[in-house]
């Protein structure tokens, strides 16, 4: 007898459900695998992917369909129009702008020149918007931390910032301090004094 499985090949063994294969598990039947493919299983996703989403017009199953159109971004109860370029803005990301390009422009003067405004800008971000970013003892350029003068993470004013490695950063937090401190209270006083005069 052959395999009721479609190969064609002779049948030895009998399943519960009443079929003969030959393979002791299905799975094994080429027929079977030829089936179970990947590519056969691509066509299937294609092929369940038949319902189209009425704001996008991106294919979904129709699982997911009713779930996509009340998050989509193009439905006119989800969208927001970027305030610089005036394009749609995906709401599920909650942001204010469609691209980091947008929002270096659009929070640009939103802040005052020290950036106090901006509590959600990171003080390293501060640190490189007003100082060189390279260490101001080694001149390390690749990797560099920012150093609190007066060791309070919540002053983020640039002139309490100073760029340094991380080897030279831990200096000022260890006991060996005093063999760079010179330095650092030398390039603070400089800094000071240029804005001084920008100002």
């Amino acid at each position: 007898m052959n395999c009721e499985y479609g190969c064609n090949q002779e049948a030895n063994f009998l399943f519960k459900n009443g079929k003969m294969c030959c393979s002791k598990n299905h799975a094994r039947c080429p027929e079977v695998k030829k089936k179970m493919s990947r590519e056969n299983l691509n066509r299937r996703r294609v092929y369940l992917r038949d319902k189209q989403c009425y704001h996008c017009g991106n294919f979904f199953t129709s699982l997911g369909i009713k779930r996509h159109e009340e998050t989509c971004y193009m439905n006119l109860d989800n969208m927001k129009d970027c305030p610089v370029c005036e394009q749609p803005i995906k709401d599920y990301k909650n942001t204010e702008t469609c691209s980091s390009k947008c929002a270096r422009q659009h929070f640009k003067d939103m802040y005052d020149e020290f950036g106090r405004e901006g509590k959600n800008l990171h003080y390293r971000t501060i640190c490189f918007m007003h100082h060189k970013k390279e260490c101001i003892i080694c001149g390390e350029k690749h990797i560099v931390s920012t150093h609190h003068y007066d060791y309070d993470k919540e002053n983020s004013d640039p002139r309490n910032l100073v760029p340094m490695c991380p080897t030279h950063h831990m200096y000022m937090h260890s006991r060996f301090r005093y063999l760079i401190k010179k330095r650092v209270d030398e390039y603070v006083e400089a800094f000071i004094k240029k804005h001084e005069k920008a100002a």
